[in-house]
């Protein structure tokens, strides 16, 4: 059941019809603040991530678009409502819950920058397609009708157009002008990804992070777990006093080092015991975090990522560096 539901998680072979939330964000600095658009998570499909929109000189910033369309229509809607054009895109890594919209915001405002790790490049010749030819056959059965052929069609259309994940490549920490700052872009080194994305506003004492972070569980499908410690430990060392993730609702600094706390006792039962024990640790170290509603649902994606994901000897060497 879980071997495709998350190991193909990334891929986007499920498709929900869920609506994002859409939520103003007030800077305690005083300085003009993100707009962020709350992703999804619904029980029949895949997830869209959480989106953040910055005004820049040159229009808006948008950090990461979701997956489904009714995510980037949200987008949309937003720069109309603002009248401002969309300048560029961060893809804080390419995982297609966090990069499908690209292209509907790129239809609509094609001169978009897409800022994107070498990651990108690389999953586009592996992991993504790897995910095409279990998608071809899926579009080739006539019995694949409705809004799973239109998840399958729009997941294929995406990794189709490499431009899509990527037109102006990060290989080194940089800054974006937002209006009244700068936002520092910083990288991780096998991740998340190979290569992940996160910004730090230090007017906002706030660090937007993608998937370093996410409820109800950590999502491990292509990650290799201590440069994911590693990432941690860098964000740490900022003066942070709030932290965007993912997926999920904002959070304070304190609950991001509970968050931490959570994940780094994770990985250290996953060296030594199997899923359903370490299930149980994060359902208790993580409990803040985890709504009842999910408990079922996070229980289930450690045990998976556990036994199958973080200690197979395979899937370390595929996302790891050699050491």
């Amino acid at each position: 059941m879980f071997q495709n539901l998350f190991r193909r998680f990334a891929a986007l072979t499920l498709m929900s019809t869920a609506m994002p939330l859409l939520a103003g964000c007030a800077a305690s600095s005083g300085v003009e603040d993100f707009h962020m658009i709350s992703g999804s998570f619904p029980e029949t499909g895949g997830p869209d991530g959480d989106t953040y929109i910055y005004d820049s000189p040159d229009g808006l910033i948008v950090i990461d678009t979701g997956r489904h369309i009714e995510h980037s229509q949200a987008i949309l809607d937003y720069a109309k409502a603002r009248n401002r054009p969309i300048a560029a895109i961060v893809n804080t890594h390419w995982h297609l819950d966090h990069t499908t919209g690209n292209a509907d915001l790129r239809a609509v405002y094609p001169n978009i920058k897409v800022y994107a790790t070498r990651a990108a490049e690389g999953a586009l010749d592996g992991f993504l397609a790897e995910s095409v030819r279990q998608i071809e056959p899926l579009l080739d059965d006539p019995t694949v009708t409705g809004d799973r052929r239109a998840g399958l069609e729009r997941a294929m259309a995406t990794i189709s157009n490499r431009t899509i994940l990527a037109t102006d490549r990060v290989d080194h920490p940089m800054k974006l002008a937002v209006n009244g700052r700068s936002l520092e872009i910083e990288l991780t080194d096998h991740a998340v990804t190979e290569a992940d994305l996160w910004i730090w506003d230090p007017a906002t004492k706030t660090a937007t992070i993608g998937d370093i972070i996410t409820v109800p569980a950590p999502f491990f499908d292509t990650a290799c777990p201590a440069g994911w410690s590693a990432a941690f430990d860098a964000i740490a060392r900022k003066p942070i006093e709030r932290v965007a993730p993912g997926h999920g609702p904002l959070l304070s600094r304190a609950e991001f080092d509970a968050y931490r706390g959570a994940f780094d006792n994770l990985l250290a039962c996953a060296a030594a015991s199997d899923g359903a024990t370490c299930a149980a640790g994060w359902l208790a170290d993580a409990a803040a975090f985890i709504p009842d509603s999910e408990r079922v649902r996070a229980r289930d994606m450690v045990v998976y990522y556990v036994d199958e994901i973080i200690r197979s000897p395979q899937i370390h060497a595929e996302f790891c560096p050699a050491t």
